[in-house]
């Protein structure tokens, strides 16, 4: 399995960036926190009456909706001041409390999306070989492949894959009421979760990760001062640094993921790296050098580079883009399918399943149309007996009627 970006019909400008609205949203409850004050100060109201406090508070629209309310009751006959910071509320900052809420509420778990197809999130897609490209409103689409024929597809609004192979297993899963025996994918997908869920799904699993490739070369086999390559005394837990001193347990931690994934990690620490003749290659941060590992990350990695470089596993990395890499490069280099037409998560799954269709159609109909021998006027004679004349076969195929 593998994935790709595939560029969104939405406009390439109309973005919507969790960060700016959180930051705005703030700025604005801040304004009305203050416009309130003012206000219940002029009425002379008690304080606690109308929750007013030191510290500018979260306000929702529907509180400064009941609080408009209820100050209109209070201030029809205040001074124009009063009335004229009252009406500033109701037509321009509530309106625009909406707008911030609405906008947190289409963007979720997302960091952003496009207001000409709110389902679209900004991913930065792969322009020309060179990799150079731009932060375009995409769908970020996973499929399955065997002997190059798609198995399986699924849309997501995450630009990263990590993420989407739990789900993409789940739902073929569903589809098929069955499970895979062997998934074969890139370094895009190596992480500790993928590869705990994997073990807990029985699944050989041919997945690397990140450096997998790197790490074989010799220059970083014979680096002395990179974490993988320092001794680690597992029974009395502690690391040695090239220069020979220990680097002792000191403490641990919690990472998590964005799907809210836990990694447990461990920190260990020089006793002294003052004076070390070695410290300016060893490292650069002031103080004594602490590394992070997560052992159980090590645990997995070891496992699946013993997998990866088995016979059977040089076999499937060999095969993995004949298979699934062929495939993007049919859909989006040979028919031009690079952009969507469709809007909309919905309308995109379907799009996505005509294309995936008349993929299979075409591989499907090159094997039907293999040749065994000549006929008449050295015409080519086929096995098929679906194709109504030689002479129209690129195309013309006799309609199946379902049993």
């Amino acid at each position: 399995m593998d994935g790709t970006k595939i560029e969104s019909a939405a406009g390439r400008y109309t973005f919507v960036w969790k960060g700016s609205v959180e930051k705005n949203k703030a700025k604005l409850e801040n304004k009305i926190q203050s416009v309130l004050s003012d206000i219940e100060s002029q009425i002379k109201q008690d304080q606690s009456e109308l929750g007013r406090d030191e510290t500018p508070k979260p306000i929702k629209s529907n509180e400064l909706r009941d609080r408009l309310s209820l100050l209109n009751e209070k201030l029809k006959a205040t001074a124009k001041p009063t009335q004229k910071q009252l009406k500033k509320l109701r037509e321009e900052h509530l309106p625009r409390l909406e707008k911030y809420e609405k906008q947190l509420a289409t963007l979720g778990e997302r960091n952003s999306y496009s207001k000409t197809d709110e389902d679209a999130t900004f991913m930065r897609l792969k322009d020309d070989h060179m990799q150079n490209g731009q932060l375009k409103p995409a769908y970020n689409t996973q499929i399955s492949t065997e002997e190059q024929f798609i198995t399986h597809y699924s849309i997501h609004q995450t630009s990263t894959d990590t993420t989407t192979l739990e789900d993409h297993l789940d739902s073929f899963e569903d589809q098929y009421n069955r499970q895979s025996d062997v998934v074969v994918a890139d370094a895009g997908y190596g992480s500790e979760e993928n590869y705990e869920m994997l073990e807990s799904k029985n699944i050989e699993g041919y997945v690397k990760y990140n450096y997998f490739h790197k790490e074989q070369k010799r220059n970083q086999r014979n680096n002395p001062f990179l974490l993988q390559n320092l001794y680690y005394h597992k029974e009395q837990d502690f690391y040695v640094c090239p220069m020979g001193q220990k680097m002792e347990f000191a403490g641990k931690g919690i990472r998590k993921s964005t799907n809210g994934y836990s990694s447990r990690v461990s920190y260990y620490r020089a006793e002294r790296c003052e004076g070390c003749p070695l410290r300016g290659q060893c490292h650069k941060a002031q103080g004594n050098r602490i590394i992070e590992v997560n052992h159980r990350l090590n645990e997995l990695k070891t496992r699946a580079r013993e997998r990866l470089t088995s016979e059977t596993g040089k076999y499937h990395r060999s095969k993995r883009p004949i298979e699934v890499e062929a495939v993007f490069g049919q859909m989006k280099s040979n028919n031009r399918f690079n952009r969507l037409t469709m809007r909309g998560l919905e309308k995109v799954d379907i799009e996505f399943a005509l294309m995936c269709i008349g993929h299979n159609l075409r591989k499907w109909s090159k094997k039907l149309l293999k040749t065994t021998s000549s006929g008449p006027n050295n015409e080519p004679k086929y096995n098929n007996p679906l194709i109504y004349d030689p002479k129209w076969i690129n195309y013309c195929y006799q309609p199946l009627v379902a049993e």
